[in-house]
Formats: structure tokens, sequence, C-alpha cells
């Protein structure tokens, strides 16, 4: 960001190296790198890749064998199935206890309580489904399905607004110094090619100006957010151009081998991309943060109305 952001470097063109925050010793924990949190911008996103492509399969393969016998949701395999998505369901719980107890701060580290918390929250509604044979069935069991389906559908949209306001699906929660930090960086490893292309600096420095402008309100936020969205992507159509024509130079000035040739093509389009992630970042921070908030407040309703469906769905198939 321009100079107008707080910036830390720790050293000169090094992607390694802590960040000292004010707050490092009240969070008790350590901060993450900079090379870690720029590093999440990129794994992140392909371990979402792999994770969703794994249950689409399995949604997929569940829905074109529909109403095979072999499952039935009054005994065996399927019945099974009910009761460990069930259980896992109900073991949801867990995790908001273990973030508010005091009592439960001794049982581990609460990113791992997250973690298991996500697992069971896509394992469960999966179950439930292989469970009901991707069929609907009686009354209560539709209300309880539909409402299972609703809670999944909600955390899947938590889960996404949650990646944006934090370093990973795991990491420590970011904020905008860090944020902004981390694209004066990230922009500053290009600066051999910003040597011989000023135009390309200077598009990037455009976006970032029109970045820094965060508007007031929700709706302004939302323009903002899909404004820089549409931009950045533009702007990293355009820099490609630049950027090819600044490594065609450099190339020929300074006779670089092969290995060097590839080098300095991947590092440049790596960091581009990571620049340009981390400038949407920034944009979006306040309007994601602003989602999250509105969620948590919307989504322990749903859950508990998911409690109550199946209860009672429970007790009318083995009491009635």
């Amino acid at each position: 960001m321009p100079v107008s952001m707080p910036v830390v470097v720790e050293g000169q063109h090094a992607p390694h190296g802590n960040v000292k925050s004010a707050n490092r010793a009240a969070a008790g924990r350590r901060e993450p790198t900079r090379e870690e949190r720029i590093g999440s911008l990129i794994t992140g996103r392909w371990r979402d890749v792999l994770s969703f492509g794994v249950v689409l399969v399995a949604i997929v393969y569940g829905w074109q064998r529909r109403g095979d016998v072999y499952l039935s949701p009054e005994q065996g395999l399927g019945y099974a199935l009910g009761i460990a998505g069930a259980t896992m369901m109900a073991l949801l719980m867990l995790y908001p206890v273990r973030k508010h107890a005091r009592w439960m701060r001794r049982f581990g580290e609460v990113r791992y309580w997250f973690r298991a918390h996500m697992i069971m929250g896509i394992a469960g509604p999966l179950c439930i489904l292989y469970h009901c044979n991707f069929q609907l069935g009686s009354m209560n069991g539709n209300v309880a399905l539909f409402c299972m389906l609703l809670v999944s559908s909600s955390g899947l949209l938590g889960r996404y607004f949650y990646t944006r306001i934090h370093y990973g699906l795991y990491g420590r929660r970011a904020d905008l110094a860090h944020l902004g930090s981390d694209a004066v960086v990230i922009r500053s490893y290009m600066h051999r090619v910003f040597a011989v292309a000023p135009e390309l600096q200077d598009v990037l420095t455009s976006l970032e100006k029109q970045t820094l402008r965060q508007p007031h309100g929700f709706i302004g936020c939302l323009g903002h957010v899909l404004h820089i969205s549409f931009k950045s992507r533009w702007c990293g159509l355009v820099s490609v151009m630049y950027m090819r024509r600044a490594q065609g130079i450099i190339i020929s000035r300074d006779r670089l081998r092969d290995d060097e040739i590839q080098k300095l093509r991947v590092s440049s389009k790596y960091y581009l991309r990571l620049y340009l992630e981390t400038i949407r970042r920034v944009a979006g921070f306040t309007f994601y943060e602003r989602l999250f908030s509105l969620w948590h407040v919307l989504h322990f309703p749903l859950f508990v109305m998911l409690l109550i469906t199946g209860v009672i769905h429970v007790y009318a198939v083995h009491f009635y």
C-alpha cells in the first residue's frame, strides 16, 4: 500500500521473519510470519478446492445411486449413518462451548476444536444424506433434513466469510495493518521488473489508491468490493503485457541463463498474483467483517432449530 498505510518490514526483500505487534503478549501465542500469511493466500485456496471436490464427488455418487436397496434408513448401514450424522451434528456444539467456557480452556487449543467443528459440519450432513438415501420420507424427517441443509449452507457461507478476514482456515485474525504491510512487501519483490516497466508500477499504484478509499455504509462497501475485484482482475490482464515486455528487456540486457529466465518468469507471475489477491482482501476486509458478525447472529438460531427438529425426528422414529 502507499506510505499512508502502516508498514512493518522485517528484512529488506526477505519474505521471512515475524511481525511484532503490540498485542502479541496478550494473545499468548506465536504470531504468523509474513511468509505464512502470504502463503496462506495460495495454499488455502487449493485446500478448499480439494476438500470441496471430494465432497462434491461423494454427493454426486450418492445422488446417482439413490434408491438402492442396500441402504435403508431403518436398519443396517443406513441406520448407522443416521446415528453417526446426528451425533456429529450434536457434537458441533462443543466448539462454541470450548471457545467461551473458561473451564474448557485446558482441553487443547481452539484452532483444533475449530478444525474438528468444520470436519464434522461437512461429514455429518453427508452421512445424513446417505442415511436418507438422497430421498424424502416422513414429514418430521423432511423438516429435519431441510433444516440440516439450511444450517449446512449457512455454515459454508460463514466459512467463506471467515477465510476473508483470517490468514487461512485455521489462522489468526487478519487486520488492515498487516494486510497493507504484506502488500507493500510483495510489491517490493517486483522491483526488478518495475525498474524497466514504470507503466506497470503506475497501474498498480493507481489500483492501490482506489483500494484505500474505503466507503461508508453496507451498500457502499459492497460496491467497493465489486469494483476492486473487477478492477484488480483487469489490472492483472494489463500487467501481464507490461511484465512480458519487461522480462524480455531484462533477459536481453542481463543475458540470463535458461534457469534464471524460468525463475524470473515464475517469481514475477507469483508475486503479481499474490499482490492482486492481497489488494482484494484489503478492499473487502471491512465488508466481510460486517457480514461475518451478522452471520454469527443468524447461524445460531438456525442451529437450535436443527437440534429441535432432529430430536423430534429421532423420537418419532423410535416411539411411533
